[in-house]
């Protein structure tokens, strides 16, 4: 009997089956069809892209093991003719490629195999797309990889969290291979770390696949176990707020006297993808399998001034305690976030200033619609004019303008028109002279503001005088600090005790000073990082949950320098803290702020001071 012929008798085998088995037939499983299935070959090992519009698949054929991945405009349109991903395919040297996982933005495969490059049985590997092609595939290396059997690997939607199954043994009529579940998590430099062998009773008596639903939290296992319908039978089990998983339920449905293993779950959950006889099906998701429910998040982010895409990273958070970060890549990124919640989005990108944060809400969204946000992020290096006037207001074209970054004491470079290219954020001297004026001598720290002025800097010179300058009473900007209204602590009240509704273990008291988890400033800067939004968002939080609560915001800076331009920075970093406040819905006349300086120099274990400490802002909430 030829292959074609053998595949044509498994499938009508297989339609016999599905015909006589109720639970089966019940389950609404469809063919995936041409051109992905084949009467040939047998098509397995398959993952699907979170917006649904990639699929890849694993295609055995008598000359060896084939990669292929298949594209459509939308969910409702047909597959697209497969292409072979042949940087995979040829590295393919003996042994089948058992599972794979798609990243939920499509951009990355993960899969297991046999390769000359393997530290052992099985490793998983993975790939990196750029447009339709596939980059030459990487071991994920060790300690994850060993010379152990790791295979079966399921990445959660952010990239960060890897399921696989390892440790291969013989248990069940000495044919069954079964292995034990295992999840490790990635770090910052890409590598993967703090690896952990799930417990009972997930891992049982006999594991094989692993795959992770796109919530990151509900996992679908086959087992063979006590209770099953025979074979391995899928199972599924939820993560619990408190980190433990639900007892796994039978995913009656699919499971038959025959093995079911491998699945692959839609972005929006509703379809299950399972192998049967050599051909890949798919089925509606019944609700009770589908998990917590998740809404379809797209974000953009674009430069502020040319609104071309960026790459950047994505922080969401949910409340102080529950927060992801996803890459976008050439300005997009794709999640999934739990529905009923409302979520924070800040974007951080090299060469930018953190993005203002942007709220949304999933408390009353409806259906399957999708939420788009673009975010706009300002370049931190940003063109400038400095233009000078004279006592009269006429433009002095003449004058003589030097710019100095006191962050490294350099003279910054104007063209011939007085134009620049400066930092937000940074804080910059001034010197200019022209016309027979008063020459001038300044401070200046660009800000975002400035876009309303086109980013012109205007110096205005005074007529020089010989007469005794009278020094009239200090006034307040309110400009540079609009924080004044705010009443003063008073230091008389009872302290009182505040909790937080996002975490109960984090309470704040009154009158009490307390260090915004280590806010600290990088030198001559005013910029809050986004690695502190998080934290920031605890004191919106109280504010939020307490109206009649206000706050005051201390800056303060290192003694190294003019202790006058300290000063003004100082409170500038204060400012800084206080317009996130304002940004996310506080009431500025509830926020005083205040720049102090160097008054507070903080000092290491020896006695000299800890500048990178000195300079940071605190809070007294009253």
């Amino acid at each position: 009997m030829t292959k074609k012929m053998k595949k044509v008798v498994l499938l009508a085998a297989a339609i016999a089956y599905l015909g006589s088995n109720e639970a089966i037939a019940q389950s609404n499983l469809k063919s995936i069809g041409a051109p992905i299935n084949t009467r040939e070959y047998r098509e397995h090992a398959f993952s699907i892209s979170g917006d649904g519009k990639t699929f890849v698949f694993v295609q055995d054929r008598p000359d060896g093991t084939k990669v292929f991945m298949s594209s459509r405009a939308d969910k409702s349109a047909a597959w697209e003719t497969p292409q072979l991903i042949k940087t995979i395919t040829d590295k393919v040297q003996k042994g089948k490629i058992m599972g794979t996982s798609l990243t939920y933005d499509g951009r990355e495969l993960y899969f297991d195999a046999i390769f000359p490059s393997g530290f052992g049985d099985r490793d998983i590997f993975y790939a990196k797309r750029i447009g339709n092609e596939w980059n030459e595939p990487a071991n994920v290396g060790e300690p994850l990889n060993t010379a152990m059997y790791e295979g079966s690997p399921s990445v959660s939607q952010d990239g960060k969290m890897l399921f696989f199954v390892r440790e291969k043994f013989e248990k069940y009529r000495n044919t069954e291979s079964c292995y034990t579940i295992w999840v490790a998590n990635k770090t910052d430099d890409g590598s993967w770390t703090n690896f952990e062998k799930m417990g009972e009773p997930i891992n049982s008596e006999c594991e094989r696949t692993v795959t992770l639903m796109p919530d990151s939290r509900t996992l679908i296992f086959s087992s063979i176990r006590g209770g099953g319908a025979g074979g391995f039978d899928l199972y599924q089990t939820e993560l619990q707020e408190d980190g433990t998983w639900t007892f796994p339920k039978d995913v009656d449905f699919l499971n038959t006297p025959n093995n079911e293993e491998y699945t692959a779950i839609s972005g929006n959950t509703e379809e299950v993808y399972i192998e049967i006889k050599g051909d890949i099906y798919v089925s509606p998701l019944p609700n009770k399998f589908r998990g917590a429910r998740q809404v379809p998040v797209n974000v953009m982010v674009v430069d502020a001034m040319t609104k071309k895409p960026i790459d950047a990273s994505v922080f969401v958070a949910m409340n102080s305690r529950n927060s992801a970060s996803f890459s976008a890549k050439n300005g997009v990124s794709l999640m999934q976030l739990k529905a009923g919640n409302n979520y924070t989005l800040a974007c951080e990108a090299p060469g930018y200033l953190p993005a203002n944060q942007i709220k949304v809400s999933l408390e009353n969204v409806n259906g399957t619609e999708t939420i788009n946000n673009t975010i706009e992020m300002m370049p931190k290096n940003i063109a400038y004019t400095i233009r000078v006037l004279g006592p009269d207001n006429n433009v002095i074209s003449n004058a003589k303008i030097r710019v100095f970054d006191l962050s490294n004491n350099q003279i910054v470079p104007l063209d011939i028109n007085n134009n620049t290219r400066v930092v937000f954020g940074n804080l910059y001297g001034l010197t200019v002279s022209g016309g027979g004026n008063a020459d001038y001598t300044g401070n200046w720290i660009p800000e975002t503001n400035d876009a309303d002025e086109k980013f012109v800097k205007t110096i205005k010179l005074e007529a020089k005088t010989t007469s005794t300058p009278v020094v009239a009473a200090a006034k307040v900007d309110k400009r540079e600090n609009p924080y004044v209204n705010a009443p003063e602590v008073d230091m008389s009240k009872p302290t009182e005790t505040f909790k937080l509704k996002s975490d109960p273990n984090i309470s704040f008291e009154t009158k009490k000073i307390y260090t915004l988890n280590d806010v600290y400033f990088d030198r001559n800067s005013i910029i809050v990082k986004s690695e502190y939004y998080i934290d920031i968002n605890r004191l919106i939080e109280l504010m939020t949950l307490n109206p009649k609560l206000n706050v005051q915001l201390s800056g303060y800076s290192d003694s190294v320098g003019d202790a006058v331009i300290n000063q003004k920075i100082s409170l500038r970093r204060a400012k800084s803290c206080a317009d996130y406040l304002k940004r996310a819905g506080i009431d500025p006349n509830r926020m005083l702020v205040k720049g102090l300086g160097e008054q507070e120099i903080i000092k290491d274990s020896k006695g000299k001071e800890d500048t990178s400490k000195s300079r940071r802002v605190r809070f007294i909430v009253y």
